[in-house]
């Protein structure tokens, strides 16, 4: 009846763990999502700053007299500046992913290896308990 009982409570125990942390994972997962949209929110306000700046400039550039070269180097000059901007945007978004991600895998690492070692430390607990209760019953035998 006692080992019973302590297996009992050794899965109650477990199942209590294990619920804690899917609650701290969970928390982890959202907390994760939440700093992505915060991450996606500050790109759409920069983007939009930078749509703004840019008409701005080409605006500037359709007034005055047109001439071919002046044509031709205010277009290489925006298809530069654009494919310096697409470069910048993508080393920026990627960094703020890859930042994100290697946070979330770090906690979820962290957690894995915390659970792995409290799950060995029961086990060999219970295992203990269990060889302790076997040899007092052969005792009483």
């Amino acid at each position: 009846m006692e080992f019973t009982q302590k297996i009992k409570d050794a899965v109650n125990s477990l199942t209590a763990e294990t619920k804690a942390n899917v609650t701290e994972l969970r928390y982890n997962v959202e907390n994760t999502v939440k700093n992505a949209v915060s991450e996606a929110k500050d790109e759409v306000a920069i983007q939009r700053n930078h749509f703004k700046a840019t008409a701005e400039r080409i605006q500037a550039k359709l007034k005055g007299p047109f001439t071919l070269e002046k044509v031709q180097a205010d277009v290489k000059e925006e298809a530069n500046i654009l494919v310096a901007d697409v470069k910048t945007t993508f080393n920026r978004n990627a960094d703020r992913v890859k930042g994100l991600f290697n946070e979330a895998s770090t906690k979820v690492e962290k957690k894995a290896n915390e659970v792995k070692a409290e799950v060995k430390k029961a086990a060999s607990t219970a295992k203990a308990k269990a060889k302790t209760t076997a040899s007092k019953a052969k005792a009483k035998a």
